[in-house]
């Protein structure tokens, strides 16, 4: 079998509506490529209005509290974009069990 990314939307798995979207200045995609430990100091630092902060505050503690145990058990230098089925066996393995 042979992958290869998709001439329409650049391997980002997004239609051109979800490519579309930005927070705080960075495409979905671009958050996505991002490791771990990056995307969590990402989220932990975003700086929003104060009507953004209300409408995004459950999100962002549901984000960063998964990218923080992520960090936890070890697998901080894996990116967001990552398909489970690339993940090693122990890669896989940590977080079942931690889970």
């Amino acid at each position: 079998m042979n992958f290869r990314p998709c001439k329409e939307c650049n391997g980002t798995r997004l239609n051109q509506i979800s490519r579309s979207v930005k927070v705080s200045g960075k495409a979905i995609a671009e958050i996505g490529i991002l490791s771990i430990e990056k995307a969590l100091a990402f989220f932990k630092n975003i700086q929003l209005s104060e009507k953004e902060t209300l409408i995004a505050q459950r999100i962002l503690k549901e984000i960063t509290d998964r990218l923080s145990f992520l960090t936890n058990v070890g697998l901080s230098y894996l990116t967001i974009d990552r398909s489970a089925t690339t993940l090693s066996g122990g890669e896989s393995q940590r977080i079942r069990l931690a889970t």
